[in-house]
């Protein structure tokens, strides 16, 4: 090989020599520019997203008087009264217990059994449910879920099982309205203090 090479012309070996320069410079310079590229469009993304949050957290910083202002504003109404007044579990369950009892028992129904469920911690409240069972009537039963529904704290009937106690074809007297089997699952909220 090294015959034919040399066999050539003076003029195609001077080509060749170019040639091979050439790839080599270009090689050279691909081995130097692509990581030179490659940080500067790393550096580029990262300083688009620096410049993002930049923007994002002045926006924030800007809007901080305003939340202030609605934060004074939820302080000065008193937000605490629409939560249970105990941080204890036990003490929040009882607490729903003797409300929702006084509210069954001053609308004319009946209280049969009174369970507390476990509580359960979200962040800094608690929510605690109490499932109780009863028997009301029907208009009873409006009145009760009418108070729960508008008194402080505020509790939240998170289900309700209504069962009729009277055999098919019952026809009650006049202005006498039958008692019905009624379970609530009632919750509330308690600050964790």
């Amino acid at each position: 090989m090294m015959r034919t090479v040399m066999g050539w012309p003076a003029d195609k070996r001077r080509k060749a020599a170019l040639g091979i320069l050439a790839a080599a410079a270009a090689l050279a310079l691909a081995i130097v520019a692509l990581p030179v590229w490659l940080a500067h469009r790393h550096y580029d993304d990262v300083l688009e997203d620096i410049d993002r949050r930049l923007v994002r957290y002045e926006r924030l910083a800007a809007a901080r008087p305003a939340l202030e202002k609605k934060l004074e504003a939820v302080r000065a109404v008193g937000s605490r009264k629409y939560f249970l007044k105990a941080g204890a579990a036990s003490l929040s369950a009882a607490e729903i217990q003797d409300k929702v009892r006084q509210l069954v028992e001053g609308n004319g129904g009946r209280i049969i059994s009174v369970q507390p469920v476990a509580p359960r911690d979200e962040g800094r409240f608690r929510q605690v449910t109490v499932t109780i069972q009863a028997n009301a009537n029907i208009m009873a039963l409006r009145r009760i879920l009418l108070q729960l529904e508008t008194s402080e704290p505020y509790v939240f009937v998170d289900a309700l099982v209504v069962r009729a106690q009277v055999p098919p074809g019952f026809k009650p007297a006049p202005g006498m309205e039958p008692d019905m089997f009624v379970q609530l699952d009632i919750t509330g909220f308690a600050l964790i203090s």
